[in-house]
Parts: structure tokens; C-alpha cells; sequence
């Protein structure tokens, strides 16, 4: 995702009016009464900033979705031998797999190196 002015004001000036033609700062046109307007200096820290950020939120929402994915196998029904067949076999994997992902969710890197996800085992 390309981070740009629009990105930059929504978090320096949440809720100001403005209206951009183009992508450069000689575009913006402020039309807010309240909040003043930030210098092309300060736009263009904070596009830097989140720039910056970025990949740090694509590993968080990365995470997100792989944990999203294995929810099913943190059912008690599916996991546990006790209730009826068929039952996953492998749930310490998914566990396991899990753990290492939502430490990911937890603390995002720029360039994770994301764990296999195990294949469900069932059993007959």
C-alpha cells in the first residue's frame, strides 16, 4: 500500500477538510476554519513515519488472518478424543503453530519468517 498524503493528514489532522488535487503537497487545498494546516515538512515526516510502519502492520494483519484461519482448531469438539469421531488428531501442532503466530500478532517484525502451518490429521 502506498502511503501518501492522505494517509499523513488522516492522522495529523483527523477531521480536518481539505481537498488534494494530485498527489503533491502544491495540491492541497485546506479548507478547514479549526485545525491549521501542517507544513509540507510535517506531511512529509509523517509519510516517512508511516511508511516506515507499514510493514510492521502487514505482519500484524498477516498474523491476524492466519490465526482467523486455525480458530476451528481451538473448538473443544474437534480437539479432544473424548466427544465424537471424527476428531483432530494433531491439535498440539495447531497449538503449537498457533503460538508462534499470535507471538507474531504480538510483536510484528518488518520481515517475519511465518511458521507451517500443520495439516489437520483425522482421525478415522
Amino acid at each position: 500500500q502506498t502511503i501518501g498524503i492522505p494517509e499523513a493528514l488522516a492522522v495529523l489532522t483527523p477531521g480536518a477538510e481539505w481537498a488534494l488535487t494530485g498527489t503533491q503537497y502544491s495540491g492541497l487545498v485546506w479548507l478547514d476554519k479549526t485545525i491549521p494546516m501542517p507544513t509540507e515538512q510535517a506531511v512529509n515526516a509523517e509519510i516517512a513515519a508511516l511508511t516506515a510502519q507499514q510493514p510492521f502492520e502487514d505482519c500484524k494483519k498477516q498474523a491476524s488472518l492466519l490465526l482467523y484461519e486455525t480458530d476451528w482448531t481451538t473448538i473443544p469438539d474437534v480437539a479432544d478424543p473424548t466427544k465424537s469421531n471424527p476428531y483432530l488428531l494433531n491439535p498440539n501442532d495447531f497449538a503449537s503453530y498457533r503460538s508462534d503466530v499470535r507471538k507474531l500478532a504480538v510483536r510484528p517484525v518488518a520481515n517475519p519468517t511465518w511458521p507451517i502451518k500443520p495439516v489437520a490429521r483425522w482421525s478415522a
